[in-house]
């Protein structure tokens, strides 16, 4: 080893002992207040800045990023408390429905503008329907239905049919909720001409609550024709 390596090495060795020194001692600097006035660190811009006034730099980039996540939190928050007080109030109304249709009328008032979406339409098979070996119409669903969790997203235009009708060719994405009441099983189905109005990403808590509301009164109201 030359001269050079050996005094690269030594430098080297002496730094990381400083380094080890001042990681064990966070406080070293309040004991030598004015060798943190003499210590410079290179700046992207080429500059030199103090060392305290890098940390402050540091110290106020981190407190803005509290600062975003923070009110991200209060955003979804008031978010989750609007849907709280929706929920509320669906739920009096939907106790107060003493036939299908009503349960209906329930629905579309409320969810067409809280759901921003421009078709709703409620599928419900009894026990006999609800079996796909004997409803080939269901067979497209089976998943879903096994599955009984809400679905955002895009579907095809055969399903897209069977759900909406002739409002399909202008559905661009859907949000399927699972209905499971006594002796019935279907599908609550929301549809916008939007693509981007329900994805994949959405969270479905909200939705699964939905359901099961909506399930529970239709066990106490009958559908015409079952």
């Amino acid at each position: 080893m030359n001269l050079q390596s050996e005094q690269s090495c030594e430098t080297e060795n002496r730094e990381e002992t400083v380094a080890a020194y001042l990681r064990d001692n966070p406080d070293f600097f309040t004991h030598y207040p004015d060798l943190l006035r003499q210590l410079e660190l290179p700046h992207r811009s080429g500059d030199a800045v103090s060392l305290i006034e890098r940390q402050v730099k540091s110290l106020r980039e981190e407190t803005a990023g509290y600062k975003r996540k923070l009110e991200k939190l209060i955003v979804v928050a008031r978010e989750n408390e609007k849907l709280n007080e929706r929920l509320h109030h669906l739920t009096l109304t939907l106790i107060a429905a003493a036939t299908f249709d009503e349960v209906i009328n329930a629905l579309e008032d409320e969810f067409h503008d809280d759901f921003q979406a421009e078709a709703m339409e409620l599928h419900l098979f009894s026990a006999v329907q609800a079996d796909r070996d004997n409803n080939p119409d269901l067979d497209g669903f089976g998943q879903f239905l096994d599955a009984a969790v809400p679905q955002c997203g895009h579907l095809p235009y055969a399903k897209l049919e069977y759900l909406f009708g002739p409002q399909a060719e202008h559905i661009r994405s859907t949000a399927l909720i699972p209905i499971k009441a006594q002796g019935l099983l279907g599908l609550l189905a929301f549809g916008s001409y939007s693509e981007h109005r329900f994805h994949p990403a959405m969270g479905t808590e909200y939705l699964t609550r939905l359901g099961e509301i909506v399930s529970k009164t239709l066990e106490v109201v009958s559908e015409p024709g079952l």
